[in-house]
């Protein structure tokens, strides 16, 4: 078996973090010789998490005020990640299927599969996502863990709150930037 990089940023990175919040806690010190251990309860902490996070990306949706594929394809933009050629893109990918009226979901499964192919960027941006995604779904969980445990201290809210709102701008943001790669790069195969 061999890891990628994304399965260690999307797996260890989260688990760490959660598990240090986790510490926090329970008020368990840190003991620098069980790395070992540690290592391997947050990859499992860090895989529960991912799941977690992909349990909660409807959530996400709604709370972002849509699926940023669907949004790009309805000609909706965002601070930081606009796309120009979504009217384009979406009437030649109505020309690939039967369907009278496709749903965007149809319209960008059939972008992906010309976008998905070995060496693109499209993996690296899905990957950032993904990370993103799971780095959200940590803070909130560890940020519970830690509002719980000091309710009563306003620096917790001052330092967890601004955090969480950061994270799920950036996670946000790079679902736009994964959408927007895939509608570009099959925009792009259409137009060769």
């Amino acid at each position: 078996m061999n890891f990628k990089f994304y399965d260690i940023l999307s797996s260890l990175v989260p688990g760490f973090l959660l598990l240090l919040a986790i510490l926090e806690f329970f008020n368990l010190s840190f003991e620098k010789d069980q790395i070992v251990p540690y290592t391997a309860i947050a990859f499992l902490l860090g895989f529960l998490v991912n799941t977690i996070s992909s349990w909660l990306e409807d959530i996400y949706y709604f709370t972002w005020q849509g699926k940023p594929s669907d949004c790009l394809l309805n000609g909706k933009d965002i601070w930081k990640v606009k796309f120009y050629q979504s009217q384009k893109v979406k009437d030649l990918l109505k020309t690939e299927t039967i369907e009278p009226n496709p749903s965007n979901d149809e319209l960008f499964s059939i972008a992906m599969r010309y976008a998905n192919q070995k060496d693109s960027r499209v993996e690296d941006f899905n990957s950032s996502y993904a990370f993103s995604r799971s780095l959200l779904t940590c803070v909130l969980i560890g940020g519970i863990f830690l509002l719980i445990r000091n309710f009563n201290d306003w620096k917790f809210y001052l330092m967890i709150v601004p955090t969480m709102i950061i994270v799920w701008l950036r996670c946000k943001q790079r679902g736009y930037y994964y959408a927007r790669e895939v509608l570009s790069v099959y925009l792009k195969m259409k137009n060769q």
